[in-house]
């Protein structure tokens, strides 16, 4: 290992950490904190290439969500908004831009770079805004949505022109063998989204091994980027194509929450590289002129966008709210802007002012957007406009997707899970379903079952379940690690859902409970509640009697029961019953169950318990292992004379009753 990369990674990793904890403490943007940890520690690593190479997997893991999360049948209904918005946004943003550097007698290639690198908006920056206001759902989310993901696929258009504004020619002669490379690489892709991909993905989740999947998923990822590259093609490019092939799979929710973190980790790195750019030498020198660059910036992206809305017949404060939002730099304009230099469109200063430019449009995002009330008091006084908060412009049929709520989020799709679905079909209660196994949720998807791919202790996945509008979450799985950072995601995402979860043991509820399930209902319990009060039945009990001891013994959340054995549970329920008492037996050698004289005694025998796991529904012959504890029930008499039979004939281990 490289003893000066480890030591540069550590000191920018420590003094991020530092610097943020401060940012957290005084309530300001993270984002500006990246920033600044850059422009501090580029005063003392004067060596960036290697950090700068890593920081570009943070656009490329970027570019791959995005594509991910890129559906057609998602997004058709903004299309309006995607479509004419993008296209206006970007245009009027570029024009502006174009004509007021040509003023300054920019060539005309460099005046409409320069518009290009302005009109671009930053998605990770407007996405957590979206995502913190919770304007997720509102028409001003969906709009900003509708034109950021214009401009996410344009800039992979952009990329591709750059090369001939910065003089480039085409090379004619090359043409035959371009069409037929990337005639072949649109077959393998088509290939790999419709049959390869899919498959393999399907295999992958079936082995349910996390390393496994993965491996594969960053393998799709960065060997589709390595492809597309190898061919000519951009690395961005590369990585959206990569996604788009998971995109329409039911792993597509799944494969975001495994590579959410990595895009996490890396674009972090990326600004920070960004910030390692600065010279801050040349930023205070030219504080003034960079301060109102960024001002001029901010406005032309609000004049652009405001005209955008007033075309596409938006509310003034519809309007101003998205305009706010979309009028810093973005972060895919830095990628272009290396690519500027790389075809001699940008100088080297002029690299840097616009560095620090966008540094401070993306850094003043978070103020302006809470800044959007008194701005919008501003155009209240304006005769000319008439601010109306009232959506009355958009249509019902042009929201992208009919909004849940109060619904039930069911995790496992097993036989309790579709118990649980039968009783909402039946109750016309909406709901979703969630399954680790992909065989099941291919099966039921094809009749119809709201079921999607993916483990629910995942963020990404319970946010594609929309957690935060659901009434009710119902776990029926039996892994309890899982289970446990279920309820603690859940319970983080939406304070008042009501969780309701199964366990398999009686002494994991406490901890349960703790984590924040409204209710916990232990397997191993309600199974000897159920076959004890068939016992019961069968000998002609009394139903109330019945009633009244199960609800005693399930009184106060089974808190009774929570730290004792299932011998005492069985020793507690005969004490609840005065005709019948419930005794248990050690196998001490290998036998079957029939070579016991249970029926010689009239006893019946309700379960055997091996390892702490109850086991119900043997036959008469079932196979008994050292160690099994049987329980039976019968009368208090028939169950001595049977233990001492047992004792003197076989000398079994006969535990106290």
């Amino acid at each position: 290992m490289d003893l000066i990369l480890l030591e540069s990674i550590s000191i920018i990793l420590i003094t991020a950490v530092v610097i943020l904890l401060i940012f957290n403490k005084l309530k300001l943007p993270s984002m500006i904190g990246l920033f600044l940890t850059g422009i501090i520690l580029g005063q003392f690593i004067h060596s960036t290439d290697i950090i700068t190479k890593i920081s570009e997997l943070g656009v490329i893991f970027l570019l791959f969500i995005i594509g991910l999360e890129f559906s057609i049948e998602k997004y058709s209904a903004i299309k309006k908004y995607a479509l004419v918005g993008g296209i206006l946004q970007v245009l009027i943003t570029t024009l502006l831009v174009s004509l007021l550097t040509a003023i300054f007698k920019f060539p005309f290639n460099e005046a409409i770079f320069l518009g290009f690198l302005v009109c671009f908006s930053s998605t990770a920056i407007v996405m957590k805004i979206i995502q913190k206001q919770h304007l997720t759902h509102s028409i001003q989310g969906k709009v900003t949505l509708g034109i950021l993901i214009f401009q996410d696929i344009a800039v992979i258009l952009v990329l591709l022109l750059t090369p001939l504004l910065g003089g480039e020619s085409i090379d004619l002669s090359n043409l035959p063998s371009t069409i037929i490379t990337l005639t072949a690489l649109t077959v393998i892709i088509l290939a790999g989204a419709l049959w390869i991909v899919p498959k393999a993905l399907h295999e992958a989740a079936r082995t349910k091994n996390r390393d496994l999947y993965m491996l594969l998923v960053l393998f799709i990822c960065l060997g589709t980027t390595y492809a597309t590259s190898a061919v000519g093609i951009s690395p961005e490019l590369g990585a959206f194509i990569a996604g788009l092939l998971i995109s329409h799979t039911e792993y597509s929710h799944q494969t975001l929450g495994y590579i959410q973190p990595f895009q996490d980790v890396f674009m972090s790195i990326f600004l920070i590289s960004i910030g390692l750019m600065i010279n801050v030498e040349y930023f205070i020198y030219n504080i003034v002129l960079i301060i109102v660059l960024a001002i001029v910036v901010l406005l032309i992206k609000f004049i652009a966008t405001f005209i955008t809305g007033r075309v596409l017949k938006l509310p003034i404060g519809t309007i101003v709210s998205i305009s706010i939002l979309l009028s810093q730099i973005g972060e895919f304009s830095f990628v272009l802007a290396g690519e500027g230099i790389k075809y001699s469109l940008l100088s080297n200063e002029m690299f840097t002012t616009f560095l620090a430019v966008s540094i401070i449009t993306m850094s003043s995002t978070p103020f302006l957007q809470k800044a959007t009330p008194k701005i919008l008091n501003l155009f209240k006084k304006i005769p000319r406009f008439k601010v109306d908060e009232e959506l009355t412009n958009i249509k019902h049929e042009e929201h992208y997707e009919e909004e849940l709520e109060d619904h039930i989020v069911i995790v496992g799709f097993g036989v309790n899970g579709k118990n649980i679905a039968r009783a909402c079909d039946h109750y016309d209660i909406p709901y979703l379903v969630v399954d680790m196994n992909p065989v099941i949720v291919e099966k039921e998807k094809s009749y119809g079952i709201p079921i999607i791919y993916g483990n629910a202790a995942n963020e990404n996945v319970l946010k594609e379940l929309k957690i935060t509008s659901a009434k009710c979450l119902v776990i029926v799985t039996n892994t309890l690690e899982s289970t446990t950072k279920t309820v603690d995601t859940a319970r983080r995402l939406n304070p008042d859902l009501h969780i309701i979860v199964r366990t398999r043991f009686v002494r994991n509820v406490e901890e349960l409970y703790e984590m924040g399930a409204d209710e916990v209902i232990p397997e191993e319990f309600e199974t000897s509640i159920e076959m004890f009060s068939r016992v019961m039945d069968y000998y002609n009990k009394d139903v109330d009697e019945i009633i009244d001891t199960i609800d005693t013994l399930r009184s106060d959340n089974y808190n009774t029961f929570r730290c004792v054995s299932p011998e005492e549970i069985t020793a507690k329920l005969s004490e609840r019953l005065t005709d019948l008492n419930v005794g248990s037996l050690n196998v001490s050698k290998k036998k079957r169950l029939d070579e016991y004289d249970f029926s010689d005694y009239d006893l019946t025998v309700t379960s055997i318990i091996r390892n702490n796991k109850t086991l119900v529904g043997f036959s008469p012959n079932f196979p008994l292992e050292i160690d099994d504890l049987i329980l039976f029930t019968g009368n208090p008499e028939n169950i001595n004379c049977f233990i001492k039979e047992q004792y003197h004939s076989e000398n079994e281990t006969i535990p106290n009753i």
